[in-house]
């Protein structure tokens, strides 16, 4: 109950314009599993407007004071209102001894992730950025290198178009689904909307699982070659 109401007390810090962000039950879940893991560097893929950036890093906070979260995004401004800087409502919402300890890459992807970082040196990821198929496989192929066997991936809008019929991107389904490990599922909702995963100690086995996924269903969205040239 102690850790529910600390992520319930970070989340109630948001500002009123970051809109779109992740819902307080995600937030219970995602700074529940942050705070478990035993990662003390951090990687997100999607920073938007930074709530979830700073859920995650008053989670490692709390165990961990040598840590670094570092957030990536597409775009250098929250979509929502692009008079904002990406990840400007964790500036907000975090003390500035730990938003000292976040790294906002923006404009960065998830291809960035492996000049960034080592192969095996990443511990936990959260990935909640473009949710059409294929990009969250993508996205997951181009950490996969730098996250070590046994780190736990978060996945969010795991349900999303189950929970929006208004937003038909199935990219993040497809992923959840269809791989065959451990999972971890959000306990409180009958449809839960967020999940993490486990890298097993073959990571070219989910490799190849992850390719299959790709395979498996219609693009939704056309992906530029020279991506597909270097994750595929």
């Amino acid at each position: 109950m102690e850790t529910q109401e600390t992520a319930d007390a970070v989340y109630e810090r948001r500002p009123a314009w970051a809109k779109g962000s992740i819902s307080l039950s995600d937030a219970r879940f995602l700074y529940d599993r942050a705070l478990e893991s035993t990662a003390e560097t951090v990687v997100e893929i999607g920073t938007a407007s930074g709530v979830s950036t700073a859920v995650l890093c008053s989670a490692v906070a709390q165990r961990a004071t040598d840590f670094s979260i570092a957030t990536y995004d597409i775009s250098p401004t929250f979509y929502g209102d692009r008079r904002r800087r990406a990840g400007s409502a964790a500036i907000e919402m975090l003390p500035a001894e730990q938003m000292a300890h976040v790294k906002l890459r923006n404009p960065a992807t998830a291809l960035d992730v492996g000049d960034d970082f080592p192969e095996d040196s990443l511990g936990f990821a959260f990935i909640d950025a473009a949710h059409k198929h294929p990009w969250p496989s993508l996205d997951l192929l181009a950490v996969l290198p730098s996250l070590q066997p046994g780190a736990e991936v978060a996945l969010h809008d795991i349900n999303l178009p189950l929970i929006n019929p208004d937003w038909q991107a199935w990219g993040v389904k497809y992923l959840f689904d269809e791989l065959d490990l451990e999972k971890h599922v959000d306990p409180s909702s009958e449809t839960p909307n967020i999940a993490s995963i486990i890298v097993p100690a073959d990571k070219a086995s989910l490799r190849g699982e992850v390719l299959a996924v790709i395979a498996a269903h219609e693009h939704e969205v056309e992906v530029p070659e020279e991506t597909l040239g270097r994750l595929l």
